[in-house]
């Protein structure tokens, strides 16, 4: 089974993968399962077991243009510092813990759509078009 995941919360860009995960909706074949999360933390995990492939969305802020879409794969994540507690795991945590659990598909792809600093509400008009090019993308990768 392939389960595409949005990351998200309701806060400005940072919707950027649930809108994805709408653009999607009628595109994909029915088997393909679409959930759209707020802030899951090791709750992921949960939605993760007999996945074959999962793929992610999800805001990125690395500093590159707005809009921009960035793949990732979980050992390119960043594994440095950053607060670890039972509440509020980064990304990058919870996949470690996912693959030490046996429970991280073995084909996990991460897609992140750069955001800037746009807070209001709804998405801005790049964070827009980005959901919408990365939608096609996805529809492409698993056509």
């Amino acid at each position: 089974m392939i389960r595409v995941i949005g990351l998200g919360s309701p806060f400005g860009d940072d919707r950027v993968g649930w809108r994805v995960i709408e653009l999607l909706e009628g595109r994909l074949p029915q088997k393909i399962d679409l959930v759209a999360l707020d802030r899951p933390g090791a709750a992921l995990i949960n939605w993760m077991q007999e996945i074959d492939h999962l793929i992610l969305v999800d805001a990125v802020s690395s500093g590159a243009t707005p809009g921009t879409l960035i793949k990732i794969y979980p050992a390119q994540l960043d594994t440095s510092g950053g607060r670890l507690t039972s509440h509020d795991l980064a990304l990058s945590a919870t996949l470690r813990l996912a693959a030490s659990l046996g429970c991280l598909p073995a084909r996990t792809n991460i897609y992140g759509v750069e955001i800037g600093g746009h807070t209001e509400e709804g998405l801005s008009t790049v964070a827009e078009a980005a959901a919408a090019e990365l939608a096609s993308v996805i529809v492409d990768a698993v056509s």
